[in-house]
């Protein structure tokens, strides 16, 4: 018998899965929303059927969070939203299974059935190992400990590894990791950044040319490939590759071989590769900017870095380690991160993620000088305006009282009052985001499926996609 932990904000649904459950013999754990499942999670289960259209968040954000609890339970995801919305990005973190509703008993039955047999069948120590070297990569939530356990595996094996994230998250120290913790670790780390290589040379500085081949070509010159045998490749920002070359590399990849420009015979570089982006190769492939032949190649393994802002609380202690080493460098007393200013961090949403967040704290402690502590007068002004714009946001609107004398006749009642408030709102929120619910999400502060939901009680026309 397992146990079964069910969280959806729908009754129905709630009461349809727990008795089908219940006659397959399971015990079942039932939750309205997320904070209620949070709490269920960790007294234990070992499957747990997630909405991500939930009340009080969105379901997709919590995966990392729920699948850490102490059992390492395996997660479903059942949702009602469209257009496949957070698939993608919930079978990244590592979901057993993704259906729509309405699902069918069968669709509902086999995805237990599949997630138990791999349950009882896994190595249940999910630990990491001793001697990993994290080469700088920092943080304990959720969602790194499941990029660190996912790049402990890629590193021994000699599969190719392609790492996506947002800019700044990370991912060249992401790339020395596998590097790092892999048998090659002894072998050279060749970075190739693919965004500042010359159009005209790049064949030659990938692959090395021979004297004469070209105007400029004095000496025999051994390309980057070849100073990787032995070791890593790594491809930063892959997507930006020329098409021209993409052909040419997908042949080295298979085979191992190339040859430098003007040379007659070919050779051999024994290298792994590991590659990098922040595009979305997909969406490249599909319009004709990238091979999806190369693709395939390069995503043997696929580890995606999460943005700093779904970190929690990895954002304090980053802070903290940056306004140390830059107390260090700059020889200047350590600091305290006064209340304030760890709120005015929390406020922003740090489009540069980690990178970012260092430059910020590094100007923070230049400024501070010889301060004992950091406030948010020391933070560059863009991080405090969003602060500040947080703080409106959040404080209530105090408007003069409203004497009987100034009431509209006949008065309203408040929930036909609001909800012609709420239309308006949401009306005016997608003549400026159209159908960019993502954006919609960032200036409303509501979560995406809750945009849904709430255009759907309104009587609105709900977006056809949401960006990815």
């Amino acid at each position: 018998m397992a146990r079964v932990l069910i969280i959806d904000d729908d009754d129905f649904i709630r009461s349809s899965l727990a008795r089908c459950f219940a006659d397959l013999g399971h015990e079942t754990l039932l939750a309205a929303n997320l904070q209620e499942g949070l709490a269920q999670a960790e007294a234990g289960a070992d499957v747990i059927y997630l909405d991500l259209g939930l009340p009080d968040g969105d379901g997709k954000a919590a995966i990392d969070q729920l699948a850490a609890t102490a059992t390492r339970p395996e997660i479903i995801v059942i949702t009602g939203l469209g257009d496949n919305y957070g698939a993608r990005e919930a079978l990244a973190c590592g979901a057993w299974d993704y259906l729509r509703k309405p699902a069918s008993p069968h669709q509902v039955k086999a995805s237990l059935a599949g997630a138990l047999h791999y349950r009882a069948s896994r190595h249940q120590d999910a630990a990491l190992p001793q001697a990993f070297n994290a080469c700088g990569i920092l943080g304990e939530s959720a969602s790194m400990s499941r990029v660190k356990h996912l790049l402990a595996r890629a590193a021994q094996s000699e599969a190719n590894v392609l790492i996506t994230g947002e800019t700044g998250v990370g991912k060249e120290l992401a790339a020395k990791a596998v590097h790092a913790n892999s048998p090659r670790a002894g072998g050279p780390f060749v970075v190739v950044d693919c965004s500042t290589m010359s159009r005209q040379l790049v064949e030659s500085q990938l692959y090395g040319h021979m004297r004469g081949s070209f105007t400029g070509a004095h000496a025999d010159h051994a390309g980057l490939v070849a100073a990787a045998h032995g070791g890593v490749l790594f491809l930063d920002e892959v997507g930006e590759l020329p098409l021209t070359l993409q052909k040419s590399l997908l042949r080295v990849l298979q085979e191992r071989r190339y040859r430098p420009v003007g040379g007659t015979r070919e050779l051999v570089s024994d290298f792994r590769l590991v590659a990098a982006t922040n595009r979305d190769l997909d969406a490249m492939t599909a319009a004709g900017a990238f091979r999806g032949d190369l693709l395939f190649r390069l995503r043997t393994m696929d580890v995606t870095l999460p943005a700093l802002r779904e970190r929690g609380d990895d954002l304090l202690l980053l802070a903290r380690h940056f306004a140390a080493k830059s107390c260090s460098r700059y020889r200047l007393p350590q600091k305290l991160l006064s209340p304030h200013l760890l709120q005015a961090l929390g406020g922003y949403d740090w489009p540069g993620n980690v990178r970012e967040l260092g430059n910020v704290m590094e100007a923070a402690v230049i400024e501070a000088g010889q301060d004992p502590a950091l406030y948010p007068k020391h933070l560059p002004p863009h991080v405090r305006l969003s602060a500040i714009g947080e703080a409106e946001a959040a404080a209530p609107v105090l408007s003069p009282p409203v004497t009987p004398a100034a009431l509209p006749a006949p008065l309203s009642t408040y929930d036909a009052f609001k909800a012609a408030q709420d239309r308006q709102y949401f009306q005016q929120l997608l003549e400026i985001t159209g159908p960019d619910v993502v954006r919609a999400s960032q200036i409303s502060g509501l979560s995406v499926p809750s945009i849904y939901r709430r255009l759907q009680q309104i009587g609105l026309p709900t977006p056809g996609k949401v960006r990815r």
